[in-house]
C-alpha cells in the first residue's frame, strides 16, 4: 500500500465518522425510494463541507433519480472541481446533461472524461450514439467501430455501426454487421431494417 492510499483511508477514518448518523439516515431513506428525504440530510452536512467531494456526488446522484437535472449537474460539477482527476463525477454531469437535452455540452464532459480514460465505455457511447442522431456518421461510425473493436458481443453497439454505414451508403459493411446481428436477434426491428436496406 503507498503512501497515498494510507493517507487517502487515514483522511476517510477521521472524516466521514462525523458524517456516519446522516449519511445512515440518507442511505436508508434511498433505500426506501424516498429521495428527498435521503437529500434532505445531504444538504444538511453540506452546509458545513460545501466542498466536500463525495457529498456533492451523492448529491449529485439523488438529484439526478429526483428528476432535478441541473441541480444535479451543479453537483457533479463541484465535485469534479474537488477532484479533478474524477471519472464518476464526470460521468454523472454528463448523464445530467443528456436529461436535460443539451447533447452538445454531454459530448464536452465524454471528450474530458476521454482525456482521462481513453476506453471510456460510457464516453464513447454517448459520443457516438450524439453524432449519430447529429447526421455525424463518419464520426459515429469511428466511435461505434472503437467499442465493437473492444466489446465484440454488445449487439447495441453493432447496431449503431450498422446504422452507421448504412447512413454512408457503405452497403457492403453494413449488410456483414446485419447479417451476423440477423443470427443473434433476428426479431429485432433495427436488424430487419438494416438487413432490408442493406440488400436493396
Amino acid at each position: 500500500m503507498n503512501t497515498k492510499t494510507i493517507l487517502f483511508l487515514s483522511f476517510l477514518v477521521f472524516t466521514y465518522p462525523l458524517f456516519s448518523d446522516e449519511m445512515e439516515e440518507s442511505f436508508t431513506a434511498e433505500r426506501n425510494r424516498n429521495y428527498s428525504k435521503a437529500m434532505e440530510s445531504v444538504e444538511s452536512l453540506l452546509k458545513s463541507s460545501p466542498n466536500d467531494y463525495f457529498l456533492n456526488l451523492r448529491a449529485g446522484w439523488l438529484s439526478l433519480l429526483k428528476g432535478e437535472y441541473a441541480k444535479s449537474g451543479n453537483y457533479y460539477s463541484k465535485a469534479t472541481l474537488a477532484t479533478p482527476s474524477s471519472i464518476e463525477a464526470r460521468m454523472g454531469h454528463a448523464k445530467a446533461l443528456r436529461a436535460q437535452g443539451l447533447d452538445k455540452q454531454a459530448d464536452v464532459v465524454c471528450k474530458a472524461i476521454l482525456n482521462i480514460d481513453p476506453k471510456n465505455y460510457y464516453a464513447r457511447s454517448t459520443i457516438a450514439y450524439s453524432a449519430y442522431i447529429s447526421g455525424d456518421y463518419k464520426e459515429s461510425e469511428k466511435m461505434y467501430l472503437s467499442i465493437t473493436s473492444d466489446y465484440p458481443s454488445d449487439t447495441e453497439m453493432q447496431i449503431g455501426l450498422g446504422w452507421s454505414y448504412l447512413k454512408q451508403g457503405k452497403k457492403a459493411e453494413a449488410k456483414k454487421i446485419f447479417a451476423f446481428l440477423n443470427k443473434i436477434i433476428p426479431k429485432e426491428e433495427r436488424v430487419s431494417s438494416g438487413v432490408y436496406y442493406s440488400n436493396n
